[in-house]
């Protein structure tokens, strides 16, 4: 390898990797390293030292961790990428697959929390949420040991309440099993002490492709002020928003606003859809694509107004179709405005010209200003390689010109951990037990004393985090502690394997040890009451409590107790009617209107009822509970169809939904085996169906059919 410059871009020829990989990086457009890529290289990774890099969106962070997974392959092993979301993690994976031109193999998982997945050891490069990788670390395939290289994306998240924790853990399993760490981060503010703790170089870097001028609007001065001097006048009949919008117009760029809430970005993109003087040709292209995809019409109607004339909002109650198809339109320039969410922010490739950002969240009764490092995260939105020679983002709503300064001055905040709370400490502690991880309290406290959270704690507090954390398991009949070993029982051992929330056991089985038997609805609230829904987004319930007391006069569905408070109660009992209605075949769009919840909240709500149905369906099973046992396991397919219980059968034909199911059952075709002897000609001109789709159909049919028999 040659020399390295100094942090500065350099000729990719410096790599010390095979003249293959060099000329695939020609092929895709890289010739140059960005001076991260660079001090990466100066750092050492692809010698096999471990790596935080803290650097600007579009930087190239990226393509260190891609290195880095090729490194491992090139050395005999397997490298992992992991990622938050599932969106994020099919855009890495498709990316990666360009790399197969090596004869390496690329793979990915995002569900399955109980399945070892042992399929994987097919794959060389292994794309995976944060979750799945924990459950894999937990499960031990055999595959585990060949993995050379851990690589996180969105690092910062450590201090996210919910997936903090399973990146902690992540990081811990890395240094105990000896595996390459590579984190990548455009906002962490204490770089130097995370290194420490990870035992990684740190490579830190302000370079940006595109030029960020940040700037903030002074409601005293009537104008943007940005920081390099320029101050922008802002028309005093227009409001902000519609400034810049008219800006992005007659200068020719995009504009990407991010507001606090998706009442707010639905509402400002209504009233620039109506500024809109232009109407791209292909966008009419994009619609039809909309009209014709199964998304719910209502969705379709709305998007579809303001597509026309090239704006759109972006939150996470839109459907996954629409969002990717926001993302996609707005990438290739068809869109001159989209108002969104942070979520947007969240790692997604969706850069604008310019930037507009509200500070602004409630919270708690309050209007609160988000962090430096939310605000960080948008910012780094504003700029578009090959397009832009700078970026602009400018804070809309602050107070004064100080906070502006603050925010545009300040470093993000230190990365904290969440590993020091009840609800983790019993998920992780229960996992390391159950996986044998951790066979007595001292080698429980050894690997609690590699956490970010007893570097800051102090060993004192793993200490009492261990000895609580046992208390609680021990009491909910989950661990035995015999002669000071600790072994999982047969209930904790499921509930660590299903990948769900102690308490989430504890609390079904609360609910039915009361009961014999039950309707779809007691379970299905009874499942919401759990803490494994809390990241489900459902308002306006507080309103349904007359209902949810007459409910549970008649038995209908489960009180609440220790561990769920009223409101929670309320909020489990909307779940259950959303889901039941589901299960009843309502219409998606009746469903969206009658319970006021986007199509992408009813999305996460089924997927979650459907991994939850599951899980209470093998905890029943362990405890004997064979009535609730049978019951949850109909109620599961019931759940990941959206079907009556008369169509559970024909469901479990491939390629047969609830829509062709309900055709197939009102056209006399009501079991596999009307299916496998049914004419091709008759089934074709049902509703849903053609026959190439009914000639499929029926094969799926018969081989079911022959496995059964």
């Amino acid at each position: 390898m040659s020399e390295l410059p100094a942090a500065e871009e350099a000729s990719v020829d410096i790599i010390d990797l095979p003249e293959q990989v060099i000329k695939l990086l020609k092929l895709r457009g890289i010739s140059k390293l960005t001076p991260p890529q660079v001090e990466a290289l100066r750092k050492g990774f692809l010698k096999g030292n471990s790596l935080l890099v803290v650097a600007p969106t579009a930087s190239g962070k990226t393509l260190v961790g891609e290195l880095a997974l090729i490194n491992a392959y090139l050395n005999g092993g397997k490298g992992v990428y992991v990622t938050p979301l599932k969106a994020l993690a099919e855009e890495k994976y498709w990316e990666f697959k360009y790399w197969e031109r090596l004869g390496l193999r690329v793979g990915i998982t995002t569900g399955d929390y109980d399945e070892p997945g042992e399929y994987l050891r097919n794959y060389d490069v292994i794309v995976a949420t944060y979750e799945r990788m924990d459950s894999i670390f937990r499960l031990k395939p055999s595959w585990l040991r060949e993995v050379k290289t851990l690589v996180i994306d969105e690092f910062h998240m450590i201090s996210d309440e919910d997936r903090g924790p399973i990146v902690e853990f992540l990081s811990i399993r890395s240094l105990l099993n000896n595996i390459q760490l590579i984190g990548l981060s455009a906002t962490v503010g204490n770089p130097d002490e995370l290194g420490s703790w990870l035992n990684a170089e740190v490579v830190i870097s302000n370079w940006r492709p595109v030029r960020l001028v940040e700037g903030f609007y002074s409601a005293k001065k009537n104008a943007i002020i940005f920081e390099d001097g320029r101050e922008e006048p802002v028309n005093k009949k227009m409001s902000l928003p519609h400034h810049c919008y008219r800006k992005a117009y007659e200068d020719d760029y995009q504009l990407l606003i991010f507001v606090q809430s998706r009442p707010k970005a639905e509402e400002l993109a209504r009233k620039l859809s109506t500024l809109s003087e232009d109407s791209p040709s292909d966008v009419k292209e994009l619609i039809h694509e909309l009209s014709n995809s199964e998304i719910p019409k209502v969705e379709v109607e709305n998007l579809s107004k303001l597509l026309i004339k090239g704006v759109a909002y972006h939150h996470a109650g839109l459907s996954y179709t629409s969002r990717q198809l926001i993302e996609r339109a707005f990438r290739e320039r068809l869109l001159r405005a989209v108002v969104a969410t942070p979520t947007l922010a969240a790692g997604i490739n969706v850069p604008a010209r310019r930037v507009l950002i509200y500070t602004r969240r409630f919270e708690e009764g309050f209007m609160k200003p988000i962090s430096v490092s939310e605000y960080k995260q948008m910012a780094g939105r504003a700029g578009r390689p090959q397009y832009d020679q700078i970026g602009e983002a400018v804070i809309a709503d602050v107070k004064s010109e100080e906070e502006g300064w603050n925010y545009i001055r300040s470093m993000p905040e230190d990365v904290k951990s969440q590993l020091a709370t009840e609800r983790a400490t019993r998920i992780h502690t229960l996992a390391l037990i159950a996986s044998n991880e951790a066979r007595n309290i001292t080698e429980l406290t050894e690997i609690y004393s590699k956490s970010l959270a007893s570097r800051k704690l102090g060993l004192q507090t793993a200490n009492y985090m261990v000895k609580y954390s046992i208390k609680t398991l021990e009491r909910y009949g989950m661990i035995e502690n015999v002669g000071n070993s600790l072994k999982a029982t047969a209930l904790g051992a499921i509930v660590s394997k299903l990948y769900i929330d102690p308490l989430t056991a504890v609390i079904l089985l609360n609910n039915l040890r009361k009961v014999l038997t039950a309707k779809p609805l007691y379970y299905l609230v009874s499942i919401a009451m759990t803490p494994d829904f809390s990241r489900v987004r459902i308002t306006n319930y507080r309103q349904l409590a007359e209902d949810a007391e007459a409910a549970l006069e008649l038995g209908l569905i489960p009180e609440p107790h220790e561990g769920v408070d009223y409101y929670e109660w309320l909020r489990a009992f909307k779940i259950g009617r959303v889901l039941n209605a589901w299960i009843e075949e309502i219409p998606e769009d009746r469903i969206i209107s009658e319970y006021g919840i986007g199509s992408g909240d009813l999305r996460v709500v089924v997927d979650s009822a459907e991994w939850l149905t599951y899980a209470a369906q093998k905890i029943c099973e362990v405890e004997k509970l064979k009535e609730h046992s049978k019951n949850l396991q109909i109620l599961n397919i019931r759940v990941s169809n959206g079907v009556k219980e008369e169509l559970v059968e024909l469901v479990k034909v491939k390629g047969v939904g609830r829509v062709r199911a309900r055709a197939l059952y009102e056209a006399g075709i009501k079991t596999i085996k009307d299916l496998a002897e049914a004419s091709p000609t008759k089934i074709a001109n049902l509703r849903g169906f053609g026959i190439k789709t009914a000639e499929e159909i029926i094969n799926e049919a018969k081989k079911l059919l022959s496995k059964t028999l």
